[in-house]
């Protein structure tokens, strides 16, 4: 479909995409193919990537429908040698999987990532990219996670998403925020108490939607209303995020029809990874301003500039933006890799056992962390040289950003001796049973949800966290180690 060089001919390179003649290709679908020329003319970098996740989101759920199948890949992307958008000079792929949900039988998209190449090699990068779309239709249709997935140890990386251009440039132009305000395709994210975001959930509770928005909807336009500028979809709307205090004060009922409230710590996870940023950006920017209403240098009032990204002093001018704190989580498993240690804290629900996690406290090294983490929750040491990075994630809850790794007990013949200020149980668990527990779908963090898993199958001897969450990417890399 694509030749080295025909980027400048055809758009990305692609004749299925970009010639009149070709809607046969794509299912002979006109909307479709009308979709995928609207977002081809792009010549900017970012936006060139960006509009590849719309074509490949797109064609994945065509596929599927068309095509009656239970799941279809797209790839989309450039590989190089010769790169039509201005600012790329290495090769990139758009992943998408789509399918269909067991008992509605509604086509989505369930993952969708970003390879980055460090070069320009077609032959390599096409090779690189059949891999990285096996590798997530493993961890997606089978869940089963590559012990490669973190690419950046081998000179590449993954993003999930790269969907929501931040549009940094534009937080300082008062003007154009007001503009993209009223845009009339402006839409946002809303949130309850900064905590809760509104969502659309399946009948059987495993799969959620974000529901977003448009600006005009009431009471949204309420200029009293907190409002945070997230950005712009690859169709380049704006899109807000507003956080409502009280639901009562909810004036139309229509905008709760077919969604309801949910808790983002425990529900996030189950978006799609762009509706999941969209989710975890607008908590961290609310909970950051709900917490922050005064000035650390003389205590003075608080007001947002900036979109809502930045905070400014009413009296000394001093300005501050959010942070993270960084907190390390990491799965220990024993010498032959068939058992791994994971703990349960007094805020999980019943039986669900997760990776050891900890703040990194001043002065330390992510890897000291680790260390002393593991020993100070568990009494288990590690071997120092087993351990290594696998992945990231933010977490505002209230505001970490959780760096994943993998490590090995220094002695597997060690006595566990838990923290109990820190966790109510830890156990080595065996793969058998923990590959059991990775059946389980929903919202397994939800104290409700664990519950009812338990209930209906009482053979359960352990659940973990659903797929989203970093710690359940740490496990299943171990559940797919040979």
């Amino acid at each position: 479909m694509a030749i080295p060089g025909s980027s400048g001919v055809y758009y990305g390179g692609s004749v299925a995409y970009n010639t009149k003649r070709a809607k046969k290709l794509l299912c002979d679908d006109s909307k479709l193919h009308e979709t995928l020329l609207a977002n081809s003319s792009s010549s900017e970098a970012g936006a060139y990537i960006q509009s590849k996740l719309v074509w490949t989101g797109e064609t994945a759920k065509a596929f599927c429908e068309h095509l009656n199948v239970d799941y279809a890949i797209s790839e989309g992307g450039a590989s190089g040698p010769t790169f039509r958008p201005e600012g790329l000079t290495k090769g990139f792929a758009a992943l998408a999987i789509a399918g269909r949900d067991d008992k509605t039988g509604k086509v989505e998209v369930l993952a969708q990532k970003v390879i980055h190449s460090p070069h320009a090699d077609r032959q390599k990068n096409m090779r690189l990219f059949a891999d990285s779309a096996a590798e997530l239709a493993l961890e997606t249709i089978m869940g089963i996670s590559s012990k490669h997935e973190s690419k950046s140890l081998s000179g590449a990386s993954t993003e999930a998403g790269f969907w929501l251009n931040r549009a940094t440039h534009l937080r300082t132009d008062q003007e154009a925020l007001d503009k993209l305000e009223k845009h009339p395709n402006a839409k946002c994210v809303v949130l309850l108490d900064s905590n809760q975001c509104l969502m659309k959930s399946s009948e059987d509770g495993t799969f959620d939607n974000l529901i977003i928005l448009p600006m005009d909807a009431p009471p949204i336009h309420d200029d009293f209303l907190p409002k945070s500028f997230l950005g712009l979809d690859p169709d380049q709307n704006p899109i807000f995020a507003v956080d409502i205090t009280n639901k009562e004060s909810i004036s139309n009922d229509n905008l709760l029809i077919g969604g309801t409230f949910q808790n983002t710590r425990t529900h996030a996870p189950l978006l799609p990874a762009h509706e999941n940023e969209l989710a975890l950006y607008a908590t961290a920017l609310s909970q950051w301003k709900r917490t922050h209403k005064f000035c650390s240098q003389c205590g003075s009032p608080l007001t947002p500039i900036q979109g809502g990204t930045c905070l400014k002093c009413t009296s000394c001018d001093n300005h501050s933006w959010p942070r993270q704190d960084p907190s390390i989580i990491v799965l220990v498993t024993n010498r032959n890799g068939d058992k791994a240690l994971m703990a349960r804290s007094p805020r999980h629900g019943p039986k669900l056992h997760t990776a050891l996690a900890g703040f990194v406290e001043a002065g330390e090294t992510f890897e000291q962390a680790v260390m002393r983490e593991a020993f100070e929750e568990t009494g288990i040491r590690v071997d120092p040289d087993s351990i290594s990075y696998l992945s990231s994630q933010p977490w505002p809850f209230p505001r970490s950003c959780m760096i994943a790794f993998r490590a090995t007990a220094d002695d597997q013949d060690q006595e566990i001796n838990i923290d109990p200020n820190e966790l109510v149980s830890a156990y080595w668990f065996d793969k058998a049973k923990v590959q059991k527990a990775a059946t389980v779908r929903g919202a397994t963090m939800n104290h409700d949800v664990a519950a009812k898993a338990l209930e209906e199958d009482s053979s359960l001897e352990v659940l973990i966290p659903p797929k989203g969450v970093v710690a359940r990417t740490l496990i299943d890399n171990w559940l797919s180690d040979a």
